[in-house]
Formats: structure tokens, C-alpha cells, sequence
């Protein structure tokens, strides 16, 4: 073979594995992306979130109220949605935990019992969600 060849064939192979690379995470990005009956238990868990008067959502330290809560995790959905497939998902990965410091929030109730958001975004999704959902 002379330089010229190779040269091409090396070109067409890195062209080849870059190609099969963008495609592969392309198919994987959109296999990942929510179906829009998770989209809907996802949005409505964050409404009836938003709901929550004598809720308080503790993130990193800082009290918000349930409103300020549900507005800051449509916010990390919308730069997230593509990466999940499930409502649950969205608690575990997304909900429950600052992207930044890796905190867990914690939500405390009207009677002043604190708990995980993870468990309590959970107990909303099943006991609110899911039962006027379906």
C-alpha cells in the first residue's frame, strides 16, 4: 500500500468509529428520553408538589417554600428529562439530591416532621399521582 492509501484507509476508520460512536449515543439518548405517560406523573407529581401549602423543602441548608421548591425541580427536569425514563427515576436521580453538592433535601411537614424528599416525593407520587392518574 502506498502513503496515500493508508492515509485514507486511516481517515475512513476514524470517520467509521466517530460515526458509530454519535449514533450509539444518539439511540441511547433517545431510548433514555421520558414516554409521555412518565412525562405526565412527572408533572403532575411536581404540580401536587406545588400544592403542598405548609410544606418547606430544605435544600442545601436553605428553606424554600413548596411553590419555590416545585419551581427548582422543573428546572433540573427540563435539563434532565432526556436522561430518564421514569417518574421514579426523576425522585431517585434528580429530586432528591443537589446535582452540585450531592445534599440530600429534606421536606418537613406542617407538624413540623422532617424526612427525605426522596421518601416523601415517593409517598406523593403513589398515594396523589398515581391514584388520580390512572
Amino acid at each position: 500500500m502506498n502513503t496515500l492509501q493508508l492515509l485514507s484507509t486511516q481517515s475512513f476508520r476514524r470517520f467509521s468509529s466517530f460515526l458509530i460512536l454519535f449514533l450509539s449515543l444518539f439511540v441511547t439518548t433517545q431510548a433514555l428520553a421520558l414516554s409521555p405517560e412518565e412525562k405526565i406523573r412527572t408533572e403532575a407529581l411536581l404540580t401536587e408538589l406545588g400544592k403542598q401549602q405548609n410544606l418547606t423543602f430544605t435544600r442545601n441548608g436553605t428553606e424554600h417554600s413548596a411553590i419555590d421548591a416545585e419551581s427548582h425541580l422543573r428546572l433540573k427536569l427540563g435539563k434532565t428529562h432526556k436522561r430518564l425514563q421514569t417518574a421514579e427515576q426523576f425522585i431517585d436521580n434528580v429530586a432528591s439530591k443537589s446535582s452540585i453538592t450531592g445534599e440530600q433535601y429534606q421536606v418537613k411537614d406542617g407538624q413540623g416532621n422532617i424526612m427525605s424528599a426522596n421518601k416523601y416525593l415517593h409517598d406523593l407520587l403513589k398515594n396523589n399521582v398515581d391514584k388520580t392518574t390512572k
